[in-house]
This record gives structure tokens, sequence and C-alpha cells, in this order.
């Protein structure tokens, strides 16, 4: 796998304020009920953005039911990543509206299924895959710990054009950027979405020698010197890592972004979304 030259994407500018809030409603962590909460969705820039794309879209664990009308949702529930998928397409054409759509790549870090019953349920995610192929270019990205497909429902997102799942994680190609992908977290391998810890890492080792432009990962890093929850062996592991983008969830940060001297960048998208567009230079 070659690419015609090395890409060094950078964010330069996530905006302090969200561009939009989507409300959604989701369990409580307790089960004792309902939490009526809003996803906000960010714009950003970065540089190096490849011609053959106008945009990038960016999110993960979307662990919710869309709108905060509990008794139609009851009805007719959509999942939270449905319900962003169709506002993102309108904010492109309000705010955005020379860009192309069909020119934007979306990447999901996992978590995007949910249920009101409990908080952490796991299920089908594949509207939300659906939903996002119905109005952008290209999706690709990972399942979580809590995407449940059947062989039937992988077998759609392995054969539907404009997808990528990374099943078992690699490297590929698309826009003349090199996109890598690990799916699941690091735990008891009889419970869905875990590997072993050891083969997780080495996973992690191989793809990060392929030298790849973006890095979509379930699982974040813990970095203790700034106070962000994660797996410390993972970021261990990226210290070997320059000049690349993760992109990740599973845990919360309060701060979206990490840059260290060498020019690795770790965006944790938990409960969040991003739009990144081509940074202008004065």
């Amino acid at each position: 796998m070659k690419k015609q030259m090395k890409r060094a994407l950078k964010i330069v500018d996530i905006a302090e304020e969200p561009l939009e809030k989507i409300p959604y409603i989701a369990a409580t962590s307790k089960g004792t009920g309902i939490s009526y909460e809003w996803l906000p969705v960010y714009w950003g820039e970065v540089l190096e953005l490849p011609e053959e794309l106008d945009a990038l879209i960016i999110a993960s664990d979307l662990q919710g039911i869309a709108g905060h009308n509990q008794e139609k949702m009851e009805e007719t529930p959509k999942l939270l990543g449905e319900e962003l998928a169709e506002v993102l397409f309108l904010l492109f054409q309000i705010h955005l509206s020379d860009l192309d759509p069909a020119k934007v790549m979306v990447c999901l870090c996992g978590d995007l299924y949910t249920n009101l019953t409990k908080r952490g349920a796991s299920g089908n995610p594949l509207p939300v895959w659906r939903a996002f192929q119905n109005h952008f270019g290209f999706v690709t990205g990972i399942a979580g710990n809590h995407d449940l497909l059947k062989n039937e429902e992988l077998a759609e997102l392995e054969s539907t054009s404009g997808i990528h799942f990374f099943r078992n994680g690699g490297t590929i190609m698309h826009a003349n950027l090199a996109v890598a992908g690990i799916g699941g977290i690091i735990g008891r391998v009889d419970k869905p979405n875990r590997m072993r810890e050891t083969d997780y890492l080495e996973k992690l080792r191989n793809i990060l020698k392929q030298v790849p432009d973006i890095l979509l990962l379930h699982e974040s890093p813990k970095i203790s010197s700034q106070g962000l929850h994660g797996n410390p062996n993972i970021w261990n592991e990226l210290q070997n890592a320059a000049e690349l983008l993760v992109c990740c969830g599973h845990v919360h940060w309060d701060t979206p972004l990490v840059e260290t001297n060498d020019g690795l960048q770790i965006l944790n998208a938990d409960g969040r979304a991003f739009i990144f567009t081509a940074a202008t230079l004065n």
C-alpha cells in the first residue's frame, strides 16, 4: 500500500461553542429513569486535507434516542446517529453550501446503539451506518464494545458501496489518505468486541508500522499527566507515532484534543461530533 506522499493531517482549530446541539434521551446510569441530554456538533479546521475531500466528519459513542418527546420516540424510535446524519446534511446545506457532501468522509468510532431499558445496552448499529451512507460520500469506522452485528448485518456493511467497516482491523486508502482502524476494547474475550491485551497491542503496533494518516480506535489512551482516562498501554504504544491523527471514544474527556511535540494528535469524540474543513491560511 503506497501513498503518493505523506500528508500530515493536523487539526488547527476547533470552535469553542458548538455549531448545533441535537436533543436526545438515554437511560440513566442506574436504570431509574430517562436522562434528557444534548449532543454537541463542533466545527473545526485541518491542514493538509486532500483535494479529493471537502470535509471530515468524526463522531463516537452516539448512545441515545433522538429527540426529547419520549412518547413519540417509543412509537418510532430513531437512533441518535441516524438523526445526526440528517442534521449534519442540513448543516452542510445551510452553513457549508459550497462543499459537496459526496466529497465528505465520515469516521465512526463505535458505540452507535442504545435503547431506553438500560444505559450501555448492546445492539445493532446498522441504521446509523445506513443513514450516513445515504447522505455522504464515504463512511468508515469500527465497532464499539456495545455494537452487535449479526452475520447478515456484517455482510451488508462489507458489501455496501461507500462503506468500509474495519471488522478485524487494518488499513485502507481513501482520497489519498491511509485510514486505519481497530474496533472493540481490551478485555475478556468471552464478551463481545473484546481482545486480549497482547493481541490488541500487537495489532496496534503492526498498524502503526504502516504509518497511517488517521487511526480510528474505540478505546481511548490514558494520559495520566493531563488527567485523561483510558488505557495506559495504548498510550505507551502511541508514543512511537508522529504526525498521526488518532480518533477515539469509549470514555469522555473534557478536553477533546491532545497534541504531543511529535505531531501526534488525539481527538476524543465520545458523545460529540465534529465537522472538519480545510484550514485557510492567511
